[in-house]
């Protein structure tokens, strides 16, 4: 192992020290259920094919390997469920970078791979996906891309040392092959074994899997069309995915059984038209049959049904996607904001590696190609939906990697000396920093307010008691007041009288929904405020409040914006709001005003009584960073009086308040 490498392994894991901030809980919301079915794993020694606390109970759909891979660890003296939780994502992280660097090595050399590598490795996407706590399928889902690909690589990747062997192929039947290139296409057939054990494993961890089946398919088919010109395939080839197609549905139908047929019918017909190019490589019709009979068979593609391939074609918008693009973000396209922000300053020099890399090709060999047709795929999956950014990350960095060594190269010649692992701190030095600004946009944890609150819930309810949240939250109810939930996802039905019942002004209709669910608690937060818009597109009606900084007026007086027709004030001395119109200095006073008091960690109420004075039916609260303006239209919906006002719902009580949190208790 030369130094250049030891310093960049160094780098890496300084990196991903200093930049890896624990925390006490798990981040974000899924990697609770995660946590939730890894302790029904390690207690019970099998994952459970039964939740009884999600949506008051269902099947469980996630496929079962991140489960097993927290449980059986955490038997270990010293180590529990939730600690191999928390550290399994940046440990998932650092592997995905060996294989990162594995198959960049493969590509474009050592000196490229150790860049892509760190570059990778300070991402805010790749960092966020791999960070302490976030206890999901995204660290996994890199380590198992990545070594899919870099096995493929390995498998079909010819060596100079074997272009004899090259000769031998279906053409005229012959099956002989030299003794000189036994042993290597033995080891060809390992790889391409390995990537089919990847691509099964990365089934049995997430059911987004099928993407790396099409990539692999398509790429086959692609050298099958090419190959008349380019001599891409070879006997070994079809052979070794084959091989790869039997072991990767083999793994992933242990979960998903006769699902998994349709995409092995996929790779079978790739198989077959790359076996046709091979033995029929010298005719010129070959391509042009083959793109017929592919052409024909496309429609075929679409009447293909089960869980695997419906979630496939509804990422890509081929099917439903309209009816969940309201209500699931990663579906949604992103803009060059999102992809701004998810790989920060590597944006452009990725732009200009990539041109750069289109620009240097001069020999199609097919491990390029097959790289290339990676990066334009990956490319279409992050423009598709948001939850192919972070994988096309891959991409951004090893191609901003690219740039740097050619960069480092010309200054090398420049000043006479090689400059690599100077310019190497400094790139890593230069990339960390901005990540650091990023990241903390991109992460979150259970608060403590939060945490509290639903262990106060856990200890002061009955076991079968029935908790409506926001749907977000349902998770860290599960996980950690271990309560039953309405409403989890976006199930039908249940979802919609979610959003109807925190949405709704109508009162009655709202008990109805609790009385339809057995409902004993219901759960409102301040997270909620921005989210609560979603409601109204259930109820066909506008939820209207505003939001504004304050900033000090005078000596004692509070001012808010939030009209371009009058401007707020509050006196705390007097604890008394109003509006004040631009043009005829006129006040309106706000009868009900809610303070939290910071002191206290609570809110106080202050009820304005002034004679003579004009008031407003609108609602203010203020908090010391913010202040939210609630008019009368939208004081009464269940969200706002629940956790704003001084409720005054009859049949709720309210038995716990965190400040950012309030429990309602039902009353039945």
């Amino acid at each position: 192992m030369n130094n250049e490498l030891l310093i960049a392994i160094f780098l890496i894991l300084i990196i991903t020290a200093f930049t890896t901030p624990t925390v006490p809980y798990l981040r974000d919301f899924d990697s609770w259920y995660h946590y939730r079915l890894a302790e029904y794993a390690f207690e019970q020694g099998i994952r459970p094919s039964f939740d009884s606390l999600s949506n008051t109970g269902e099947k469980i759909v996630y496929p079962p390997l991140l489960h097993y891979l927290i449980a059986l660890p955490a038997r270990i003296p010293g180590l529990n469920v939730m600690l191999v939780s928390q550290i399994y994502p940046p440990l998932a992280g650092l592997l995905a970078l060996i294989f990162v660097f594995l198959l960049v090595q493969e590509i474009f050399g050592e000196r490229t791979a150790m860049l892509a590598a760190i570059l990778l490795s300070v991402l805010p996407v790749f960092k966020a996906m791999t960070s302490f706590g976030f206890s999901d399928h995204d660290a996994l889902d890199y380590v198992f891309i990545s070594s899919a690909i870099f096995f493929f690589v390995k498998a079909i990747k010819r060596e100079e040392t074997a272009a004899s062997m090259q000769s031998s192929s279906l053409g005229g039947g012959g099956l002989d092959e030299l003794p000189a290139g036994k042993k290597q296409a033995e080891m060809h057939l390992v790889y391409y074994a390995l990537a089919g054990v990847s691509i099964g494993l990365f089934a049995l961890a997430w059911s987004g899997f099928p993407m790396l089946v099409i990539l692999l398919s398509g790429f086959m088919l692609l050298c099958a069309l090419l190959n008349s010109r380019l001599k891409l395939l070879d006997r070994d080839m079809v052979l070794g995915f084959l091989l790869l197609s039997v072991i990767s549905t083999g793994i992933a139908s242990l979960w998903y059984g006769f699902d998994i047929l349709p995409l092995l019918a996929i790779e079978l017909a790739s198989a077959a038209f790359s076996y046709i190019a091979v033995r029929f490589e010298k005719s010129d019709r070959t391509t042009l049959v083959l793109v017929a009979i592919i052409i024909c068979s496309l429609p075929l593609l679409y009447l293909f049904r089960g869980d695997v391939i419906n979630t496939g074609f509804i990422y890509l918008g081929l099917r439903d996607r309209g009816v969940y693009l309201e209500y699931v973000a990663e579906l949604k396209t992103p803009d060059l904001g999102q992809f701004s922000q998810l790989y920060g300053i590597q944006l452009v020099p990725f732009l200009l590696g990539l041109g750069l890399f289109a620009a240097s090709i001069k020999q199609l060999k097919r491990h390029i190609v097959f790289f290339a047709v990676c990066t334009l795929f990956f490319a279409f999956l992050a423009s598709s939906a948001i939850r192919f950014i972070q994988y096309f990350g891959i991409f951004a960095s090893i191609f901003s990697a690219y740039l740097l060594d050619r960069l480092f190269e010309l200054i090398s010649k420049t000043v006479k000396k090689d400059a690599f692992i100077p310019l190497m701190f400094i790139s890593a030095l230069l990339f960390t920093q901005p990540m650091l600004y990023i990241l903390p946009t991109m992460t979150f944890s259970v608060s403590d307010d939060w945490y509290n609150s639903l262990q106060w819930l856990k200890n002061n309810s009955k076991p079968d008691d029935i908790v409506l949240s926001w749907w977000d939250y349902s998770q860290w109810v599960n996980g950690i007041a271990e309560r039953k939930t309405v409403v989890n996802n976006q199930p039908p039905g249940r979802f919609d009288d979610s959003m109807i019942f925190f949405g709704t002004k109508d009162w009655g209709r709202a008990e109805n929904i609790l009385g339809k669910y057995n409902v004993s608690y219901v759960i409102v937060s301040r997270g909620t405020l921005l989210k609560i818009y979603t409601a109204g597109k259930f109820l066909n009606e506008t939820i209207d409040f505003q939001i504004a900084k304050p900033t000090r007026q005078g000596t004692t007086l509070y001012q808010f914006k939030f009209s371009g027709k009058f401007k707020t004030y509050f006196d705390p001395v007097s604890r008394v709001a109003w509006d004040e119109d631009y043009g005829t200095g006129s006040k309106k006073y706000y009868r009900e005003v809610g303070l939290f008091d910071d002191q206290l960690y609570k809110t106080v109420y202050f009820t304005a009584n002034i004679t003579g004075a004009e008031f407003n039916d609108d609602y203010l609260y203020i908090f010391s960073d913010n202040t939210i303006r609630i008019p009368k239209d939208s004081k009464n919906r269940i969200f706002f009086n629940l956790l704003y006002e001084d409720s005054t719902i009859p049949y709720l009580e309210l038995v716990k308040d965190s400040g950012e949190v309030r429990i309602y208790k039902v009353i039945k």
